[in-house]
């Protein structure tokens, strides 16, 4: 019999929040957004539908993201947002409240942690433990938990990046920095303006960043067709643009991510960072996407840099993983199985 038999996975992100359902998979992909009415604080939408409602704008309803710098920033909307996708993911099988575990960013405070351990709760989980993204990350990518070797994981997430060494199963040191997709996103919506004079709202700015692909010019689509927006403004419905300089500039908006990696593997104990600059960087979030992003990044540090096998996914198919036996996982939810 599997430990107390939990049903859920949840990595509740900046952007997007994902469910693994145990012995189904990933059940729910959508952005972690809500609408709460403007006159009675009810929630009206959430997911998709929310995130439309705030680029759209509507006049009944706000619309909020209740996580911020990967943490919880808004318990009563967050609780909401959860509770939705959580009836969506199960169904029926919803009224049986159900137990899962649930990512928290590398680093979080206890105060954070406690937020969205409560707002889980309240959402109408009756058993909820805590994993840490790093940790999950690296099973979701594929380190096995009795490898005794270290590695740098690197979690580009929307509004958050994760770095973390992890060795035998175990997350040996983590910290966060307060870059993401996000981040990128913002710098796309800058060039536009200084190039064309377009207002480009944060999604828009976000599926351009998907349809350029590439962080490297040989990869990346040369034109694209933009849907909505300003010029000058004046109202447009669809507009096609070049994208010279785009690749180089989101290259170039990475460098915090380089930097804390230098730094990380020369804070490293000598042990840690000679397998460190053997074993590379395990890179995965939403970011990790972006074609040629490895090669560049293998460039600038002079070690090996592996992408996960489904970046976006990597934390949400880790805690998949963990729940096929979550007895193999401690109560800190930093350490699942390992070899000593």
């Amino acid at each position: 019999m599997l430990g107390w038999n939990v049903d859920l996975g949840v990595d509740v992100g900046t952007c997007t929040t994902r469910i693994y359902q145990r012995g189904v998979g990933i059940v729910l992909a959508e952005p972690s957004a809500v609408a709460l009415s403007l006159t009675s604080g009810d929630m009206v939408a959430a997911g998709n539908e929310a995130r439309l409602m705030a680029d759209q704008g509507s006049a009944e309803a706000r619309a909020v993201f209740p996580m911020a710098g990967g943490v919880l920033a808004d318990h009563h909307a967050g609780a909401l947002m959860i509770r939705a996708f959580m009836r969506r993911a199960l169904g029926r099988r919803y009224l049986f409240m159900p137990r899962l575990l649930a990512a928290i960013t590398t680093a979080a405070t206890p105060v954070e942690r406690a937020a969205l351990l409560h707002a889980v709760q309240d959402a109408g989980a009756r058993r909820v433990r805590l994993v840490d993204s790093t940790l999950a990350g690296a099973i979701g990518g594929g380190l096995a938990p009795t490898d005794r070797a270290s590695r740098l994981v690197v979690n580009i997430g929307g509004g958050v990046t994760a770095f973390g060494v992890v060795a035998q199963g175990r997350l040996v040191w983590g910290r966060n920095i307060r870059f993401g997709g996000k981040d990128l996103d913002e710098a796309i919506r800058k060039m536009m303006r200084n190039r064309y004079g377009l207002s480009l709202a944060p999604a828009t700015a976000e599926q351009m960043k998907l349809r350029v692909g590439a962080v490297i010019p040989q990869m990346a689509r040369s034109r694209a067709t933009i849907s909505g927006g300003e010029v000058y403004g004046e109202l447009f419905r669809d507009l096609e643009i070049t994208l010279d300089g785009l690749p180089d500039l989101l290259a170039r908006a990475l460098a915090p991510v380089i930097n804390e990696i230098h730094w990380s593997i020369a804070e490293a104990p000598t042990e840690q960072r000679a397998e460190i600059r053997a074993n590379g960087v395990l890179l995965m979030g939403g970011t990790a996407q972006l074609q040629g992003l490895a090669q560049v990044m293998r460039e600038r540090l002079g070690i090996p840099v592996t992408r996960a096998r489904e970046p976006a996914h990597a934390v949400a198919l880790g805690l998949g993983a963990a729940l096929q036996d979550v007895a193999k996982l401690r109560p800190d939810g930093q350490r699942y199985g390992g070899v000593g």
